[in-house]
């Protein structure tokens, strides 16, 4: 079987499988839309300016959200991973916080900043930035001692050693925590867009389309939040290629 034919398998096997429970009224017909139906649906959204700028807008929030969280997460990561009694010392404390979901935190983030973008912002952010940190920040504490130790007989400065062995070793950790922050950044973005009266985003169009009962609707928002996880993952693993080849 050639290498298109098997990449079109699972696709053409889903679908079938999405039609006989479509047909069979499963798991129920106002749920699940015949595939006939969802294209008709995309086919006429898609040519509405709105749900291009529900996408424009929940991509804007997960790219701002990350724009923070890869270099803030990464510089607190190495801040707290070089040293590893460091890392021993606030590693409990941040199981503890990665164990809250995130979403939670939002209603602090509204008292404090308001119903606007910024608090919607800014817990995207910071749940991003946490994963970023403990990625980096745990990869450094793994580190080979024999790494340090050479660059300590080398007579480095602070700032070369920084550069040759924290960048160095945070790189791994710091790509790696970026494609598991954008998850969880979509995720948040999307359902802070649901709970609090946002104009555009997939997560405010998801819930109009719950409301008016538009099953085909509600796919056609989850289908695109899959296509924006789907190319940004994408692009993070061809730049982890490209720079990590050693």
């Amino acid at each position: 079987m050639s290498r298109l034919r098997r990449s079109l398998l699972v696709p053409a096997l889903l679908i079938g499988a999405w039609t006989l429970a479509a047909l069979a009224g499963w798991p129920s017909r106002r749920a699940m839309p015949t595939p006939s139906a969802f294209l008709g649906a995309a086919a006429h959204e898609l040519v509405q300016a709105r749900v291009w700028l529900d996408l424009l807008a929940t991509l804007g929030r997960v790219l701002g959200a990350l724009a923070i969280a890869v270099p803030l997460g990464g510089l607190l990561g190495i801040a707290l991973g070089r040293r590893r009694a460091t890392w021993r010392a606030v590693e409990p404390s941040l199981d503890f916080l990665r164990a809250i979901p995130p979403i939670l935190t939002f209603p602090l983030f509204l008292l404090a900043l308001g119903y606007g973008e910024a608090s919607r912002l800014a817990c995207t952010a910071s749940a991003a930035t946490g994963l970023v940190m403990l990625h980096v920040g745990l990869g450094l504490a793994r580190a080979p001692k024999e790494r340090a130790e050479t660059v300590a007989l080398a007579g480095l400065s602070a700032r070369e050693t920084f550069l040759v062995l924290h960048v160095y070793e945070a790189l791994p950790g710091l790509l790696t925590g970026a494609r598991v922050a954008l998850a969880a950044a979509l995720v948040v973005s999307v359902v802070s867009e649901m709970l609090v009266g946002a104009e555009h985003g997939l997560g405010a169009r998801a819930l109009d389309a719950m409301l008016a009962y538009r099953a085909e609707l509600l796919w056609l928002v989850i289908a695109l939040a899959g296509a924006i996880g789907w190319a940004l993952s994408g692009a993070l693993a061809a730049i982890e290629r490209r720079w990590l080849d050693w």
